[in-house]
């Protein structure tokens, strides 16, 4: 298979029982794959922003703790999620001043294994708040629909129309016509979705989300290429064949 097969294998085997789970699950296996997700997301972050692997403890402590944050937002709802993210950050101090206090080195790595645990954990387990509302299941839909069609269209339409480079420096195949693309089908997607499912916001409410979300998306994205081209990686791993990784 060539990448391009293997990309749309790969998103079709995650797209549907994800798209299951968010439609009908139980909340504790959405807990679930948000726990998953932060650990994967985590180690592939760990294996980029550091050049040398850290130690098994370390490893485990910054993991650990990391995981703590979806487990608040699933025991705690908001307070819980807010606790842990306190608790977090307060253990990584201790743990610097109990296991290297005078490491050169500690600081850097602390400041890593904070922004580690917010990029990721951190804005996942608010999946898990969302799902908590009203019609939060719908809106998870939501989210999802509109940020794989702003990636599918984006990817499409800068394949097909694509002259103007994006942002090269970060991203040197994303153009500006990929870009208007695949905000132009978040758009769509979220519109349409919004109409059908979402009775409780307007059109306009929709409309406005969905741009954001379409504009949040590509900043996103444009974030982890900044963090793979800085430490030399074309994908964050190879946990998915033909997309790269989790953060990917």
């Amino acid at each position: 298979l060539d990448s391009h097969q293997q990309r749309l294998l790969t998103g079709a085997a995650l797209t549907v029982p994800l798209v299951a789970v968010l439609a009908a699950g139980p909340y504790w296996m959405i807990a679930a794959i948000v726990g998953l997700a932060s650990v994967a997301g985590l180690w592939e972050l760990h294996r980029m922003l550091f050049a040398e692997p850290l130690g098994r403890s370390w490893q485990a402590l910054y993991l650990a703790i990391g995981l703590s944050l979806p487990v608040g937002a699933f025991l705690g709802g908001f307070q819980g999620l807010h606790a842990a993210l306190v608790g977090a950050i307060l253990s990584g101090l201790l743990a610097l001043l109990l296991f290297s206090p005078l490491d050169p080195a500690g600081l850097s790595r602390l400041a890593r294994f904070s922004l580690s645990w917010l990029y990721v954990p951190y804005l996942l387990s608010y999946a898990l708040l969302i799902a908590l509302q009203a019609e939060g299941a719908r809106w998870l839909l939501f989210i999802f629909a509109v940020i794989a069609t702003d990636d599918i269209a984006a990817f499409y339409c800068g394949g097909r129309f694509g002259r103007h480079k994006l942002y090269p420096t970060v991203s040197p195949k994303k153009t500006i016509e990929g870009s208007l693309g695949g905000l132009l089908g978040s758009l769509a997607i979220g519109t349409l979705y919004g109409s059908i499912w979402l009775s409780a916001a307007s059109t306009c409410q929709i409309v406005l989300l969905s741009a954001v979300l379409g504009v949040a998306g590509q900043v996103g994205d444009l974030f982890e290429s900044m963090i793979k081209r800085s430490s030399g990686r074309k994908d964050s791993s190879s946990l998915l064949p033909g997309h790269g990784g989790i953060l990917d």
